[in-house]
């Protein structure tokens, strides 16, 4: 991998847009250019875009995760065998030895965590423009001074060793592994920059952490306000926090904490749930990647837009909150029999008015009408209701049964979910 395609794109990284209109310009011009590539080395966009003009992008028919994993052979443009490339990232999976590639391309699954697993594959230009963009993004001060970066991931990438040098040093702790174990290393590992699922930092508080870093990263899990506050109190840093997905680095925080989007590689459209409170689905237009192109990717994350713009200056469009997934909305009965959704921030503003002593909580809809809620510490007593009864008068839901058990999440590869659902 070249680390001067890393460097170059890490200067040439804006650390922040002044207007909108030289955001628009940046993608009207990006965008153009990577759909011309895309028509010619993809047949699956091709089929898809027939009857389209280039000019028309952003009404070309919306894909999901589903479509792509279905069509990635036609979809990819690197001529490479994706069954292939699937028993390698599984090779990979079981060995937890990820430095085998197809030729110049790296292979990847998603976490899973949906009930539909996604593979990525990059190649190695790709992943070195990648690694200079998120050094610009992530590092807060001059990437020409010695960092020792720590990653606690699922899966471990080549992309770290080949962007690593004398002066920034990359640690992957495996979370197959004892987390106590992890932490231990953690600790001896003098890093000056912690990148890590919030689960796992939470865990940290829980057990007196004395891990002392100069920079704080949230990534791999939907960070929530409750953990936020509990991990920036502990450790008395501002919690960054990197918003990806297999489909693409979505957003990244500013100096301020403030999550922006990352609209300089990719144009993000709204599909709007509720557009007065802000909640939508992106539709995202990748136009840096090329090897897997991912154009009018409908995801199934609901965002909240914020209201305000931010106080750091930046143009680029911040959210409030990664609520959650549409599959993370339950869906209870009402009154009259039909089914009521109800979004993931209505049930955790109710668990939160359980009691003010709560540190961590996982609500699950195990049925139409049973609701799991795990709380932590354990033994709360006097927990209060009366959330969940304002919240089924103010929706007309029949009350489901609630039941209240011991927390059991451990830190692992497994992903937090607070709240889901696992019924149909």
């Amino acid at each position: 991998m070249s680390k001067l395609t890393t460097l170059i794109r890490y200067f040439r990284t804006p650390k922040r847009f002044k207007t909108r209109h030289s955001i628009t310009k940046l993608q009207d011009k990006a965008v153009c250019n990577h759909i011309k590539f895309v028509r010619q080395n993809s047949s699956f966009y091709r089929r898809l875009w027939d009857g389209y003009d280039d000019s028309q992008w952003r009404e070309f028919p919306i894909i999901d995760k589903s479509a792509m994993m279905d069509n990635l052979q036609d979809l990819i443009t690197a001529e490479l065998d994706v069954e292939q490339a699937r028993k390698l990232a599984e090779r990979a999976e079981k060995s937890r030895d990820f430095s085998s590639k197809i030729g110049p391309y790296s292979i990847g699954f998603s976490s899973g965590t949906s009930g539909f697993r996604g593979m990525h594959i990059v190649s190695e230009a790709e992943q070195a423009a990648w690694a200079g963009f998120m050094l610009a993004r992530g590092l807060g001060s001059s990437i020409f001074k010695k960092h020792r970066i720590g990653l606690v991931l699922r899966a471990n990438s080549n992309t770290y060793e080949s962007i690593g040098s004398s002066r920034i040093k990359f640690l992957f702790y495996d979370l197959m592994s004892p987390i106590d174990e992890i932490h231990d290393a953690i600790l001896g590992d003098n890093l000056d920059m912690l990148i890590c699922p919030p689960s796992v930092l939470s865990y940290f508080v829980d057990i007196g952490s004395k891990i002392k870093v100069k920079r704080l990263v949230s990534a791999a899990e939907v960070l929530e306000s409750t953990d936020r506050q509990k991990i920036e109190a502990h450790f008395g840093l501002t919690l960054h926090q990197f918003y990806s997905s297999t489909e693409g680095e979505i957003g990244a925080t500013c100096e301020l904490g403030k999550l922006h989007l990352n609209e300089d590689v990719m144009v993000v459209q709204k599909e709007w749930i509720d557009e007065e409170k802000g909640w939508y689905h992106p539709i995202i237009t990748d136009f840096r990647r090329t090897t897997q192109p991912i154009i009018r990717y409908r995801l199934n994350d609901i965002l909240v837009a914020s209201k305000q713009p931010c106080p750091c200056g930046d143009a680029r469009e911040s959210i409030d909150s990664v609520m959650g997934r549409s599959d993370d909305v339950f869906k209870l009965l009402s009154t009259d029999g039909s089914i009521e959704l109800v979004v993931p921030d209505l049930i955790r503003r109710a668990v939160m008015q359980m009691s003010d002593s709560i540190t961590a909580y996982i609500a699950i809809q195990k049925t139409r009408d049973a609701i799991q809620i795990q709380l932590q510490p354990d033994g709360l007593t006097n927990l209060s209701m009366a959330g969940f009864e304002q919240l089924w008068n103010s929706l007309s839901i029949k009350p489901p049964n609630i039941e209240v058990v011991p927390y059991t999440h451990i830190p692992s590869t497994m992903k937090l979910r607070r709240i889901h659902r696992q019924c149909d």
